[in-house]
């Protein structure tokens, strides 16, 4: 039963080891892909179409969801809507969620 428990924590640990390498692959990725963003953008305008077509991909153009600047009386009523919200969830219990979640903080 020992030499079983001590496979088990070796698995698990190869496991969190490999996740963490994977992220911090992913660290890196994401990194590239912000340095990679000013080009793209001014060759995606220096094309001057919708959709560019690629043999891998086809990249399109959208905007952002709109803001508003909303007049006080519809603010103050969301600011209540928001104090009816927590004083409902403070005596319920949730209906979903709680589920549980490991996050990775990596350290280099």
């Amino acid at each position: 039963m020992n030499a079983f428990m001590n496979t088990t924590t070796q698995n698990a640990h190869a496991i969190l080891d490999d996740m963490v390498t994977l992220r911090m692959q992913l660290a890196a990725i994401a990194s590239q892909i912000e340095s990679l963003k000013p080009a793209f953008f001014d060759a995606c305008a220096t094309l001057d179409t919708t959709p560019i077509k690629l043999d891998s991909a086809v990249i399109s153009r959208t905007l952002t969801v709109g803001q508003w600047d909303y007049p006080n009386h519809i603010l103050e009523q969301e600011q209540r809507l928001k104090r009816l919200k927590q004083q409902f969830q403070t005596t319920h219990e949730p209906t979903g969620g709680r589920q549980i979640i490991w996050s990775i903080r990596l350290l280099v």
